[in-house]
């Protein structure tokens, strides 16, 4: 993804956090963030930013920044229609911190004002890709508490219900977490007036337990990561404990503006059967802890089908190369015109894979890119969702792949793994294929084969 952060404030160090998973544009020097938005510099117009930030602090300036804003997030829509622009309420997003969002000690030497901890917050607004709502109930979902009011008492969040519900169908995963008893909770979920209901969401975790142990527990479920998170909760300090135990998760402020940390893009299938798949998900977990691993393959009755890149698929394949963090080799963030113009150069191919079970439609799960040169190719991206991690699914493509490259005269592949924060899970994946190891080093391992 490709930020752009306009600012009355120094942000290089905010960019530089942001720059190991993004493409980040900072303007030079601060201050001229209005000049900027109203006429964007050719650098910026070449960069063609997926989202613009525009970061201001109250204490940077002299006039009201924030009555021109108007006019700023008007003239970038123009001359970036494709690009989102975030205006995030820092004074309401840093609010929790109180008096430690600020650092003055940098205010002095550097012209920024926020501690590192504010800068932590920030960076989860655009880092990693958000994929899960975590919601509280009492007084979040609803106002009142069921276990004491009773269903009838308790009034449903309309805005906040509406929002989710919005952000479920675009491919959002919505979990509820509440210190409840089930049995209170279960009517409220089935009044008529409520929006959201029992079904939309893909787990829940209704007992007395810390947040953030029920969120770790349901992140291991989803074998999501738990910064790929937002959590809302009305309760001060639910919050306060989720961020002293998971600083990684992003802590929403009380009410949530839901639009900063879930960044719309191009809605796929998948997207749309999400928490259908998650569910299934679920369904499969129950019957693996029956079998042994090789018992348990047999009896999903998985199927695949593999082939060439359709024009319908180029946005799931960007999707895929933009949030794929753990099944991914090389980490390559391609974006959906990427994705048209390699379609395109008979130089490059690119495989998808689809697979079912008799649990359900994974979808579109895994794609292959490869590069051809004379007779020798280059594996350049082998990636895989994690909900179709640990299915050996791998090996069906891997195959299909190196036939498709040896009918093309193909006699040697090559392929290369480059370590990133989180794709350790395939470190070893071209050695299970049968690749030979020529060049590794701690952040990188080089590979070879003749077919």
């Amino acid at each position: 993804m490709k930020i752009a952060i306009l600012s009355n404030a120094t942000v290089e160090m905010l960019a530089r956090m942001l720059g190991g998973e993004h493409a980040v544009w900072t303007a030079p020097g601060f201050g001229a963030w209005m000049e900027i938005a109203l006429a964007p510099p050719a650098d910026l117009i070449s960069f063609s930013p997926d989202i613009i930030a525009i970061l201001l602090d109250e204490r940077c300036s002299k006039d009201d920044a924030r009555s021109r804003i108007d006019d700023a997030v008007a003239s970038l829509a123009v001359a970036f229609p494709k690009a989102k622009v975030v205006v995030p309420d820092l004074s309401m997003l840093l609010s929790d911190l109180g008096d430690g969002a600020y650092d003055e000690r940098m205010w002095k030497l550097a012209k920024m004002p926020w501690s590192m901890d504010a800068l932590l917050e920030i960076k989860k607004l655009f880092t990693p890709v958000k994929k899960v709502l975590a919601l509280d109930l009492d007084n979040t979902l609803w106002k009142g508490v069921v276990g004491e009011d009773g269903v009838d008492a308790i009034v449903p969040n309309v805005p906040l219900q509406r929002e989710a519900l919005s952000l479920k169908e675009s491919g959002v995963i919505l979990v509820a977490l509440s210190k409840n008893n089930q049995e209170d909770v279960a009517p409220a979920l089935r009044d008529a007036r409520m929006l959201l209901h029992e079904d939309d969401f893909a787990a829940m975790r209704v007992n007395w337990d810390a947040k953030s142990l029920n969120l770790s527990d349901v992140a291991r479920e989803l074998n999501l990561g738990v910064d790929s998170f937002v959590f809302v909760d009305d309760n001060p300090g639910n919050r306060a404990e989720m961020r002293a135990s998971l600083p990684e998760v992003a802590v929403a402020p009380f009410p949530p503006d839901l639009s900063l940390y879930f960044h719309s893009a191009a809605l796929t299938d998948e997207d749309r059967m999400r928490t259908a798949h998650y569910k299934a998900e679920s369904l499969r977990r129950e019957e693996a802890s029956r079998l042994s691993l090789d018992d348990y393959l047999r009896s999903l009755d998985i199927k695949n089908e593999i082939h060439l890149v359709r024009e319908e698929e180029f946005a799931r394949v960007a999707q895929l190369a933009q949030k794929t963090n753990q099944f991914n080799v090389c980490t390559n963030r391609w974006t959906e015109d990427d994705v048209r113009s390699f379609a395109s150069d008979s130089r490059h191919l690119i495989f998808t894979l689809h697979s079912s079970d008799r649990f359900g439609d994974l979808g579109l799960v895994a794609f292959v890119h490869a590069t051809i040169e004379g007779d020798a190719a280059e594996i350049v991206d082998w990636v895989m969702s994690c909900r179709a991690m640990n299915r050996r699914i791998e090996f069906a493509m891997e195959g299909e792949v190196e036939r498709a490259l040896a009918l093309r005269g193909v006699k040697k592949i090559a392929a290369t793994w480059k370590r990133t924060a989180k794709n350790n899970p395939v470190e070893n994946l071209f050695d299970a294929f049968g690749f030979e190891l020529v060049e590794s080093t701690p952040e990188l391992r080089r590979y070879e084969r003749l077919i």
